[in-house]
């Protein structure tokens, strides 16, 4: 395959018991002309084993094998050897419904959008649950201007990357790669559509998100909820460099709130779990100070492309031991 309509990429971490159902998804998409690159991120289960038999098995599948770098990296390795003339990315413990790729295609040649999105499901594996989660937005076509105002707000249109179909030629000329970093969806997605010419929203529910334990959100330590602040920065950042936060900034201060509410309550589950509540005062603080900071009048443009310093970063509260001293103990 030369030339195909469509690079579906595919990072892959230690998701054996979730892959085969994943890749059987995308094989049996009704849309035909496209190819998958799968990154194995340095699994240390059978993924890279599952992942194997499939390129072996099937023309369009493609595999890369690198050290785990985290899925940024793994997206960026794959968009540079794709050939597609659009680009969507999936998470390999999800799965897709078999009209994914042939809706969005149809939906962004119909509309000449740059990007196509549709809704999605939640599934929840331990109770075999699928919920559906409409957008807040009409389906319909948008302005740039528009869409991305809904993505920053993170309501009406998500920064997930996984439920978009996306012209290939808006990361190559623009040099688009996602950072070195937790929640890189979410500073790399305004990148992405603020290239875009314009944004098509289908009603179809079309991607299946699968909720696990270890999730990112699920999995909240020191360093995601810093680079979840940091996030806020890169976007700032990048506005500022494009001349265009004007354009954004009242959208830019909602989310600051947002994103200071769930600062808020990862920070309060980080001292719960080390059973320690000495300093969350302070870390609540710090949170507030770095997101005003990227929100507000006071912040500094860096060049863009350096990711900007978190100058009150969030601290790990020593762990307490859950072992009390009897009186005798104490005597």
């Amino acid at each position: 395959m030369s030339s195909p309509t469509i690079s579906l990429i595919i990072p892959i971490y230690n998701v054996e018991n979730f892959l085969v159902r994943a890749l059987e998804s995308v094989k049996n998409q009704t849309f035909k002309d496209f190819e998958v690159i799968m990154v194995d991120d340095g699994s240390t289960d059978k993924s890279l084993e599952i992942s194997e038999k499939y390129s072996i098995e099937n023309e369009n599948f493609k595999l890369i094998k690198q050290k785990n770098q985290g899925p940024g990296a793994a997206r960026n390795a794959a968009i540079k050897i794709s050939k597609g003339e659009y680009i969507a990315f999936m998470d390999s413990d999800d799965y897709l419904e078999p009209e994914f790729l042939e809706c969005l295609y149809n939906a962004a040649i119909e509309s000449g959008a740059d990007i196509a999105c549709c809704n999605f499901n939640m599934y929840y594996p331990d109770k075999n649950l699928k919920l559906y989660m409409p957008f807040h937005s009409l389906p319909g076509v948008y302005s740039k201007t528009k869409a991305l105002r809904k993505l920053i707000l993170d309501m009406g249109i998500h920064y997930f990357v996984w439920n978009k179909l996306s012209k290939r030629k808006i990361f190559f000329e623009n040099n688009l790669q996602f950072d070195d970093m937790y929640f890189e969806d979410i500073a790399t997605s305004p990148k992405i559509f603020y290239y875009a010419n314009k944004i098509v929203l289908i009603g179809k529910s079309l991607y299946n998100y699968t909720s696990r334990d270890t999730s990112i959100l699920h999995s909240m330590n020191l360093d995601k909820i810093n680079d979840f602040i940091r996030a806020l920065g890169v976007i700032r950042n990048f506005l500022e460099n494009e001349k265009a936060f004007e354009d954004y900034s009242n959208h830019i201060w909602v989310y600051a709130q947002k994103a200071k509410l769930i600062s808020y309550y990862y920070i309060l589950m980080l001292h719960a779990k080390a059973m320690n509540f000495s300093g969350m005062m302070e870390n609540i603080n710090n949170a507030t100070k770095s997101i005003d900071y990227f929100s507000g009048k006071n912040f500094k443009c860096i060049p863009d492309g350096k990711l900007p310093e978190l100058q009150f970063p969030i601290k790990q509260p020593l762990k307490k031991s859950r072992i009390k001293k009897s009186k005798k103990d104490k005597i």
